[in-house]
C-alpha cells in the first residue's frame, strides 16, 4: 500500500491491516521520497519516523504482519513495481504531498489501468455501518473477476453482495396512453434473466455468501455512484462492455474514483 502519513492514508492502513487480518496476509506499506532536492533533511528524517512508527502501531493492534519501507523515486514508478509482487495495492483518496494526487490527478488512473493487481482507493464511507459490497457487471470476464473478489471477501466479511447490472435506456418516449413502451419492460427482464444465469456459478462457489441482484435503467457511472452511499465497498472490473466499456478509460471510472462514496476497487 502506499503511505504518506496524511489522515487519507491512515485510512487506507487501517482498511489494509483489517483487510489483511482476514485473509492472513502481510501489509507492506511503501513510503515513497521523491527525492525533490529539498534542504530540510531533519524534518524529513522526523516526519519518516514517525510515519514508520505510525506503521508498526497500526499494524500490531491489527495483529497482522508487515512493515513500512522507504523508497526514493517517482511514486507512480514506485507503487507500479512494488505492486508486481503483491495481491493488492491499496491507496487513500486523499493525503498531502504526494498522495494528494491520488484522486484528483494522474496517480489513481495510471494505477487502475496497469497495475498487475487489483487497486483500492480508500475513502470514508458515508455509512460506516454498511454491510454490503456493490459490484458493476456487464457479463465480461473481468466483471466476473470482480464479482468473485467481492463475494471472496463478503465470505470473509459477512458482508452481502450486489451484483448490479445498469444498462442505458436511451431515449424513452411514453406511449399514447402515457405508459413506458413495452420494449423498454423487454429489455429489463431481458437484463434480469442474463444476470441471473451470469452470477449462478458465484452463487454456488459460495453458498455462505447472500448474492443480491439488481438492475436498473439508468447510467452505470450515475447507478454505481448513488448506490455507493449505502456501500461498504464498491468493486469493478478493469475493464467491460456495454454500458462499462469504458470502466477505466474513460468518463466512468473518472467519475466513480472521484464521486463514489465509499473505497472503490479496480479488480483485473
Amino acid at each position: 500500500m502506499g503511505y504518506d502519513g496524511s489522515p487519507d492514508a491512515e485510512a487506507a492502513l487501517q482498511w489494509a491491516a483489517e483487510t489483511a487480518s482476514l485473509e492472513g496476509d502481510t501489509v507492506r506499506a511503501v513510503i515513497v521520497d521523491r527525492e525533490d532536492g529539498s534542504q530540510e533533511v531533519d524534518q524529513d528524517l522526523a516526519a519518516d519516523e514517525a510515519m514508520l512508527a505510525q506503521v508498526d502501531a497500526v499494524l500490531a493492534a491489527a495483529a497482522v504482519t508487515g512493515a513500512a519501507e522507504l523508497h526514493p523515486g517517482a511514486v507512480t514508478a514506485v507503487l507500479m513495481r512494488e505492486a508486481v509482487d503483491a495481491i493488492m495495492l491499496v491507496v487513500g483518496s486523499q493525503g498531502h504531498g504526494w498522495a494528494a494526487e491520488t484522486v484528483r490527478g494522474s496517480v489513481s488512473q495510471h494505477l487502475a489501468r496497469h497495475a498487475p493487481c487489483p487497486v483500492v482507493v480508500v475513502r470514508a464511507a458515508e455509512r460506516p455501518e454498511a454491510t454490503r459490497i456493490v459490484v458493476g457487471v456487464d457479463g465480461s470476464e473481468e466483471s466476473h473477476a470482480a464479482l468473485e473478489f467481492a463475494c471472496r471477501r463478503a465470505s470473509l466479511t459477512n458482508e452481502s453482495v450486489v451484483a448490479l447490472y445498469a444498462w442505458k435506456p436511451g431515449r424513452i418516449n411514453l406511449d399514447g396512453r402515457g405508459q413506458l413502451p413495452r420494449q423498454l419492460a423487454k429489455r429489463s427482464l431481458a437484463a434480469e434473466a442474463a444476470l441471473a444465469e451470469y452470477v449462478e456459478d458465484l452463487r454456488a462457489e459460495h453458498p455462505t455468501v447472500a448474492l443480491e441482484m439488481d438492475t436498473i435503467a439508468v447510467r452505470p457511472a450515475l447507478a454505481l455512484t448513488d448506490m455507493s452511499a449505502n456501500a461498504s465497498l464498491v468493486v469493478t472490473g478493469s475493464r467491460g462492455r456495454s454500458g462499462f466499456s469504458s470502466l477505466l478509460l474513460g468518463s466512468v471510472s473518472h467519475h466513480v474514483l472521484h464521486s463514489a462514496r465509499c473505497p472503490v476497487a479496480v479488480v483485473r
